[in-house]
């Protein structure tokens, strides 16, 4: 049978609570006081008696001597910064042109049979604008610096041949010139020479004496001058002739035996092969626009002239040669006629050398 659960004897009763006492809260400051808003005007004639208030606008200061100088300054390096581009542009361009010229005479094919062997008329046709068609070319060779050294050297009695144009002209020192023989086989290029040579020294024209002939005939000396020229000048003329190696026995026969000088400045075959590839594959075509061969190997023909070898020098690559040469004692004396000379047959131009001489050495 389930038991029943027993009832407690009393219920417990529960602790007293204490009473809760109120605390009143701490009195708080009164608000400040809200300043009175003035009354808007709502009179005509208040609005009258009111004054107005300007305020001038402020104006910023203005730059300072300092920041102007710097603008300045900035302004020009700016300047300065484009006229260096705008010269290796037109030299960007020049060379361009050249580059196009330069291919298209390599791809032109040069018929060596329509070629004569005196290319004298080329310069007769171009004599006019023979100065405009070469100076870009020989101021970025520094030909032109060189024709100044060369010529500033001469002195005394003064022969040149082959003067053209007479390019060298304006570089005559006429001080140290007793009397000037320009020579040249065609006679319009000697013509402008001579036209040149009166604006350029027209206080020295009576004594300068013009020959209109070949270099390689019979040169007579002027008056004072039977012993022969102190100086003799030729620039660029051993390509143009047929026959250099007795071009320079010529120039050596009226050449001043004791102290004379002979100064050449011609242009001819390079150190480098590939450039004398270059040159021999585009002479043709250029003898028969403008009368020179210029891969004529200019040490070689010195040398079988004979000659006395002071210096020599070359430029661009070595196709440049700057040659001093003198006379060899008794030259003068042999007298020996022109026409008894045994003529050998002029090398081909185009063939290239089959030895390299002691002058491709120097450098």
């Amino acid at each position: 049978m389930a038991k029943v659960p027993k009832t407690p004897k009393s219920i417990p009763k529960k602790p007293p609570t204490k009473p809760q006492v109120f605390k009143p809260r701490a009195p708080q400051p009164p608000p400040p006081p809200v300043p009175p808003i003035p009354p808007k005007p709502t009179s005509k004639t208040s609005i009258k008696t009111q004054p107005f208030a300007y305020e001038p606008r402020a104006i910023p200061p203005g730059p300072t001597e300092e920041a102007l100088k710097a603008a300045s300054q900035t302004g020009r390096i700016q300047r300065w910064r484009q006229f260096p581009m705008l010269v290796c542009g037109l030299m960007a361009f020049g060379l361009g042109v050249y580059g196009v010229q330069l291919w298209i005479s390599l791809n032109r094919p040069p018929q060596l049979e329509d070629i004569p062997e005196d290319l004298s008329d080329r310069f007769d046709k171009d004599a006019v604008g023979w100065d405009e068609k070469v100076n870009t070319a020989e101021k970025m060779l520094r030909l032109t610096s060189l024709r100044r050294s060369l010529t500033e050297k001469a002195r005394g009695h003064i022969l040149e041949v082959a003067v053209g144009t007479g390019r060298n002209i304006p570089f005559y020192p006429t001080k140290k010139c007793d009397t000037v023989t320009l020579l040249d086989q065609s006679q319009p290029m000697l013509a402008v020479a001579k036209r040149k040579w009166k604006d350029q020294h027209p206080e020295y024209f009576h004594r300068v004496f013009f020959k209109h002939q070949s270099a390689l005939d019979p040169i007579t000396p002027p008056y004072g001058a039977q012993d022969g020229y102190d100086t003799v000048i030729q620039t660029m003329g051993l390509c143009s002739t047929p026959e250099p190696e007795r071009l320079l026995r010529n120039l050596e026969s009226v050449t001043k035996e004791n102290g004379g000088q002979i100064m050449l400045l011609e242009h001819g075959k390079s150190y480098y092969r590939w450039l004398n590839n270059l040159l021999d594959k585009t002479a043709p075509a250029h003898a028969n626009d403008h009368g020179c061969w210029w891969n004529k190997d200019i040490g070689k023909i010195v040398e079988n002239s004979g000659l006395e070898v002071v210096e020599i020098k070359r430029y661009n690559f070595g196709t440049t040669w700057w040659v001093q040469l003198k006379p060899r004692k008794g030259a003068r004396n042999q007298q020996a006629d022109l026409s008894e000379i045994v003529e050998q047959p002029p090398v081909p131009p185009a063939s290239p050398a089959t030895q390299k001489s002691w002058w491709s050495l120097r450098r």
